[in-house]
């Protein structure tokens, strides 16, 4: 079975890396300062939204649906700071 505790620390070190990233996008003055800040937003939601379900999972197929949802999640996320 599947540890809480790994998937929590594998969602936050995702969410410190992208909001990392686009903490330099803000902090070197590039035009897509704006975009990487409505970003770091909807990390910060989605980690804030994972936390609970993460909590949640009792069994083996709950822990599957939510580490796939974070896996696409992040793929999403790359993609977007990629384009920043």
């Amino acid at each position: 079975m599947a540890s809480k505790r790994n998937i929590k620390k594998d969602v936050k070190q995702m969410v410190y890396d992208l909001m990392d990233e686009c903490d330099y996008v803000i902090v070197s003055g590039d035009k897509n300062g704006p975009a990487a800040s409505k970003l770091m937003d909807e990390v910060v939601a989605f980690y804030d939204n994972m936390v609970p379900r993460i909590n949640a999972a009792k069994n083996n197929a709950d822990f599957k649906s939510v580490r796939s949802e974070i896996e696409a999640k992040a793929i999403d996320f790359v993609d977007k700071v990629n384009k920043l």
